[in-house]
């Protein structure tokens, strides 16, 4: 069944701030404002407006969201349901003492019991699915005004509209990918303004990505990086996160970060044990034309006027003050030895930890660093507007570890582990080759396995990782973490455990926010929404 949602549009053409909490105010898609789609200064906007729909709820929410259930980063604070989001059922010390939340439950009952439109900001499930879905409205409205035979474009008016249908058809593909690597279920919505109630399984709305993102490469096919192309594609990116790696892609670069994308969408949505041959082959084939050292990317930075983060509303910027965010003990250990990145990075202040039990919300909120400032040589955090970078999407480091990766699964270790060592070499770490080191498969896939949270910290990937490799599941089916470091103070005297196990039991997928199902309860023969665990 069809319902006609009315989402508000004016923002892409008129406005910019991204942390409006109307962003579902109603409005009229007939309302003159909308005769801009008829122009090509009209068009380019509409393209730069698919940032803004991201908005909060996913600069700063969803990110952080993913980055506290890997474990990478951690947060004691309240604010958006984070606390339960991040809030493992147990950590056993190596002498056998249990520690317990000193509040609540699972981080399932948790999420679960604020599941709802009563609690407001503290449903932590309805942010990725709000901000997904407002971008593939926003791609829907392009496709459907580059249809429209009163659109006027200079020059090579046909290239220009390849350019704005692989824009929308890329920005599908993503906010697909994003949902279908995080739902149990979704919803395929392909015109403007529509939605329905086929809640379809995970895997189809992955399939669905694949397919938008293939669309997209063969607009690309045929396009040539004229200037004008560069001209026209640019004024989509917003000007502040043309440097660093980000940038206007080429059509090249463009389905290479593309690939990229649908090898990630094959690692992350299986188990490794449910992973084939033929799995692997296929991101073996997709990586080896996936991103490469020096392309653009997709990224996105902070700024002084009309940018999209409010300046503070992310990870760079919160991981620096007070309680917000903190690294955790967990990511640190898995730094080698005389590893650059670790020496740059991060510092234990002089009272010897940063944050001990924080908030008095249990021991897995400890940690002794801080992060070392951009400013200072860092690579992750500032203060500073402009000068931190995140990835939006895959970057030539993920690309080149998932290929590792592959390699290293289907018996090719001394390949995998050269691409292992280069990209060290890319973020300067320093380290001896591991490449002729003699290790076994499994010795290599360790190895892999704490490469891929070091180097892709900014990419999001964590959560991600934590469930595919099992991390996520309770203690009791062989899941939670051993050999994991904690800092605590639990015996009166400040500790270094080097040796707990931590019992995360974490939803692996999340359920359809009751945000969506209040209003839209699911047909009969829908996939399921509310996810096993």
């Amino acid at each position: 069944m069809k319902k006609i949602v009315y989402i508000f549009l004016a923002v892409f053409l008129f406005g910019t701030t991204a942390c409006e909490k109307d962003i579902l105010d109603l409005e009229n898609p007939n309302s003159p404002g909308l005769t801009a789609l008829t122009t090509e200064e009209g068009m380019k906007r509409a393209g730069l407006g698919v940032y803004d729909k991201f908005g909060l709820e996913y600069w700063w929410i969803t990110l952080q969201n993913h980055d506290i259930m890997g474990d990478a980063y951690f947060t004691s604070v309240g604010n958006f349901g984070w606390r339960w989001v991040n809030q493992a059922s147990s950590i056993t010390l190596s002498d056998g003492t249990v520690l317990t939340p000193p509040q609540g439950g699972s981080q399932a009952t948790e999420l679960r019991n604020r599941n709802s439109r009563a609690v407001g900001d503290d449903n932590a499930m309805q942010y990725e699915w709000l901000s997904m879905y407002l971008v593939n409205n926003q791609a829907n409205l392009i496709l459907s005004a580059v249809e429209n035979p009163d659109l006027e474009l200079t020059g090579d008016a046909e290239a220009k509209k390849k350019v704005l249908r692989a824009w929308a058809y890329w920005w599908k593909g993503f906010a697909y990918s994003r949902i279908g690597s995080m739902y149990i279920s979704g919803i395929i919505a392909n015109t403007l303004n529509e939605t329905n109630n086929d809640f379809v399984s995970y895997e189809a709305v992955i399939a669905e990505a694949n397919s938008n993102f293939d669309a997209a490469i063969k607009e690309l096919e045929g396009v040539t990086a004229t200037a004008e192309y560069e001209a026209f594609l640019g004024a989509m990116i917003p000007s502040f996160t043309k440097v660093g790696k980000g940038g206007v892609l080429s059509p090249q670069e463009w389905i290479r970060n593309m690939n990229t994308y649908k090898a990630r969408n094959i690692l992350v949505n299986k188990k490794v044990e449910e992973m084939t041959a033929a799995d692997w082959n296929a991101i073996v084939t997709l990586a080896e034309n996936g991103i490469q050292a020096n392309d653009k990317i997709f990224t996105m930075r902070s700024a002084n006027e009309n940018d999209l983060v409010s300046l503070t509303a992310w990870q760079p910027y919160r991981s620096l003050i007070s309680v917000w965010s903190h690294i955790s003990e967990r990511l640190i250990q898995e730094y080698y030895p005389d590893d650059n990145r670790m020496e740059r990075n991060f510092a234990i202040p002089a009272r010897g930890y940063t944050q001990l039990n924080a908030q008095g919300r249990g021991f897995a909120y400890s940690t002794r660093y801080t992060l070392i400032p951009i400013e200072q040589g860092g690579d992750y955090a500032s203060v500073e507007a402009g000068s931190a970078e995140l990835n939006i999407a895959g970057s030539y480091e993920e690309n080149q570890l998932m290929l590792a990766e592959a390699k290293i699964r289907l018996g090719q270790v001394e390949e995998g582990l050269e691409i292992i060592d280069a990209v060290r070499a890319y973020q300067s770490a320093g380290l001896p080759a591991v490449a002729g080191s003699g290790i076994s498969q499994d010795e290599a896939a360790e190895v892999l396995r704490r490469e891929r949270r070091v180097a892709l910290l900014k990419n999001g990937v964590a959560f991600y990782d934590a469930r595919r490799f099992g991390f996520l599941k309770p203690v009791s089916e062989g899941g939670g973490r051993t050999n994991a470091v904690v800092l605590h103070n639990a015996k009166g005297t400040l500790e270094l455990d080097k040796n707990a196990t931590i019992d995360y039991n974490y939803l692996e997928r999340w359920d359809v926010p009751e945000n969506e199902l209040d209003f839209n309860a699911p047909s009969a023969g829908s996939a399921p929404v509310i996810s096993p665990r």
